[in-house]
């Protein structure tokens, strides 16, 4: 409708100085006012309706990739650079994109264009088919070039997004170790690696497209030329008026053919951005969890009200075509048992909460309180199950978001809960006291806030928050992952008062390298190579002759004494 509205709106000029119609010098205005009105009113319609798909394209496009990547299964991490990740969602959701409309813009003034210069003179139609050939040569060669280019360069920048991204997490180890110095020279020699790629681009852009544009003006000019000459000399047998309206479209068509090739070349320069994220937006592409909320299958709101656990034949490994982690794990816990769980290296300890919280899918059977948990929500099974890991994560926020994100308790639950962990004195708690305190001495309060990760707190206080995390989650199965590994010996000590007087009537799963922390516990799971190789009580699996535990105690000078001191206590 634009387009046509311009296309007549300009041969109106040619009706009024003809006065094909017979009609009033008012009526020629009057009709050349309403097109040209009609024609600015479809433009604006027109791009108002180009940036809206485009904005609800790119919407969709980065919200289903997002949504991907949230849902993607461990494996999926495991095998993509975290760099990769941030240079699709950081760089290659361009702003530019949604508002590259120009194309469709130029695509529709270069079909007016020849349409009504077809109209005119049809010769143009040989000349154009013919120097059609030429501009689809240069831009094919352009586009060529270009594309692969701003493929290098994307790929580069990932390269050195994920040594930067790892630098920074694993920053406390690189400066222990003193390899600083070290990281600095790889992360030169990947920004004068990207840069290389980069400077390829802008170069490729600025001169190569002064390349371009000099051979396609040159074919325009002909273009121009061959139009002038058809109309001079009287093939098409056109007056003058209507030989100045070819002439001035065919003027304009080089000029918007020069800039649709380039445009073209440009736009596919930026699908390569489109190409990456759709990738990980496209069904199927990324492996996904299960489902979180299955209504149909939903277990009971008091579920789990006894804590049983029961593994049946229980095999796993990390991703296909790896070699299984775990192999036929059988074994049964009771309501309110303590479970130590210990083992050497790679013996597959963490593998089984893994399968327990159902981060990674396994064969086999799984039962909580008779409810096998691979045929419920993942949503259904995670908030049931409390788990206080050995490097605690901490979002930014406060003590009470970090307790309490989604605001089900109140204050004094959460109070309650920083006093049983021993993060607060007894004397600055009352039960009927819901108010916070001053944070004047850098005391804990609900207000206090926890910056990114918890880098303002001590890995100790971070532990003991992660333990008052679980105490008002209340959950009767609680998981313990290494969590005592790497705390100092009075927060390991704070830890274990809190287990033994909060979590007496609760299913304990422990995993320890401390195994002081463990042996007093009612069994000792103790896994090797991905089986269980002994399951007993402590007392029990020391006395057995040539059992692993029994070595595991006497290089820890555990003697059965201990045992029974710990049992006792």
């Amino acid at each position: 409708l634009m387009q046509g509205s311009q296309i007549v709106n300009s041969y109106t000029l040619v009706w009024w100085e003809a006065n094909q119609f017979g009609w009033s010098f008012a009526l020629y205005e009057v009709l050349y006012a309403a097109l040209g009105i009609f024609q600015a009113t479809f433009t604006v319609v027109m791009g108002l309706a180009i940036d809206m798909m485009s904005t609800f394209a790119s919407k969709n496009l980065h919200n289903d990739g997002t949504r991907a990547v949230m849902y993607a299964t461990m494996s999926f991490f495991d095998t993509t650079p975290m760099g990769r990740v941030q240079s699709v969602f950081g760089k290659d959701v361009d702003s530019k994109f949604p508002f590259y409309n120009s194309p469709v813009l130029l695509v529709s003034n270069v079909v007016g264009s020849v349409i009504i210069i077809s109209i005119l003179e049809p010769f143009f139609l040989i000349a154009v088919f013919v120097i059609a050939f030429g501009y689809q040569y240069f831009a094919s060669f352009y586009r060529a070039s270009a594309r692969e280019v701003k493929r290098l360069d994307a790929m580069l920048r990932s390269l050195l997004y994920s040594h930067f991204s790892e630098s920074l997490t694993g920053l406390p180890t690189i400066r222990s170790y003193g390899e600083i110095p070290q990281f600095i020279r790889d992360n030169k020699f990947y920004i004068d690696l990207e840069n290389r790629a980069l400077f390829l681009t802008v170069t490729n852009q600025r001169h190569f497209r002064s390349w371009l544009a000099v051979r396609l003006d040159a074919l325009g000019a002909f273009l121009v030329f061959f139009i002038a000459m058809f109309s001079v000399t009287g093939v098409g047998g056109i007056n003058a008026a209507q030989i100045g309206l070819v002439l001035t479209y065919a003027t304009s068509l080089t000029q918007l053919l020069g800039r649709m090739t380039r445009q073209s070349a440009e736009l596919e320069n930026y699908m390569n951005s489109v190409e990456r994220i759709a990738h990980y937006s496209h069904r199927g592409y990324i492996d996904q969890e299960a489902p979180h909320e299955i209504p149909h299958r939903k277990p009971p709101p008091e579920w789990p009200h006894r804590g049983a656990i029961q593994f049946k034949d229980v095999s796993m490994s990390y991703r296909s075509g790896l070699p299984s982690v775990l192999h036929g794990v059988d074994l049964s816990i009771n309501p309110g048992e303590k479970i130590g769980i210990v083992g050497r290296t790679g013996a597959g300890k963490s593998s089984l909460t893994l399968c327990l919280l159902r981060i990674v899918e396994f064969s086999g059977l799984i039962k909580i309180d008779d409810v096998n948990i691979s045929e419920i929500g993942l949503k259904d099974l995670r908030t049931k199950i409390a788990i206080i890991p050995q490097d605690p994560i901490l979002f930014s926020g406060t003590v009470r978001s970090t307790l309490d994100p989604f605001s089900i308790y109140d204050d004094a639950d959460l109070w309650d809960a920083l006093r049983r962990s021993f993060l607060v004195e007894e004397d600055r708690y009352s039960s009927d006291s819901t108010t916070d305190v001053d944070d004047n001495n850098g005391r804990i309060t609900l207000d206090t806030i926890i910056e990114p990760e918890g880098t303002n707190l001590s890995l100790g206080q971070r532990s003991l928050l992660s333990l008052a995390r679980a105490l008002v989650k209340d959950s009767r199965v609680v998981m313990l992952d290494e969590a005592t590994a790497s705390v100092d010996l009075e927060t390991d000590k704070r830890i274990q008062d809190t287990i033994r007087s909060e979590f007496q009537d609760r299913t304990l799963l422990c995993i320890a390298h401390r195994l002081r922390t463990i042996i007093g516990y009612d069994r000792i799971l103790v896994m090797d190579a991905g089986r269980v190789a002994e399951f007993d009580s402590p007392h029990n699996l020391f006395q057995r002759d040539g059992s692993i535990f029994r070595s595991l105690c006497n290089r820890s000078n555990i003697s059965i004494l201990d045992i029974d001191n710990s049992r006792a206590s």
